[in-house]
């Protein structure tokens, strides 16, 4: 645990800003600028952009494949479960008439379908609390669950065996 981690308690709110800064620089594209880093969102040229960086969505998308595997290793260095090997991929169903303006539909993920595939040597009983534990805490999957998209989550767990 950090020193704030430590410090705070369940009844304080231990609030943080994120912060980003965004400078359009047209065929819709954006150079965007979060804390000492910098990177592109763009749009692909089938919608008129010029294809130089992933789009909004797909740095969404990313951004839950990234986050959820932080708070597996955080989770799991907490609960001294060892972790061999992960890989998370994600799949996120857009209703594009919302974006376009065709149809009173959400522009947000209609679904999100996520394969988490992992090696431990976790006991089956310490993987149902870890993985309850993982979904609870990641910031990104909570976001876009309670936008209302449907989000399936398959744990492929492998074995391995203690050394």
């Amino acid at each position: 645990m950090t020193t704030a981690q430590k410090t705070a308690d369940a009844e304080t709110p231990l609030i943080k800003t994120v912060r980003a800064e965004a400078q359009w620089k047209g065929a819709y594209r954006n150079d965007l600028g979060v804390r000492d880093f910098n990177f592109v969102i763009a749009e692909p040229e089938k919608l008129g952009g010029n294809n130089e960086g992933p789009t909004p969505m797909e740095y969404v998308i990313g951004a839950l494949n990234g986050c959820l595997s932080i708070v597996v290793e955080m989770v799991a260095k907490e609960r001294g479960i060892a972790l061999h090997d992960l890989k998370i991929s994600a799949a996120g169903l857009v209703d594009q008439r919302g974006l376009f303006g065709t149809a009173d539909v959400s522009p947000h993920f209609q679904s999100v379908d996520l394969q988490v595939s992992m090696a431990t040597d976790a006991s089956p009983a310490e993987l149902a609390v870890f993985q309850h534990d993982v979904l609870k805490r990641c910031p990104v999957y909570n976001l876009i669950r309670d936008s209302g998209a449907q989000v399936a989550v398959n744990w492929n767990v492998q074995a391995k065996a203690k050394s």
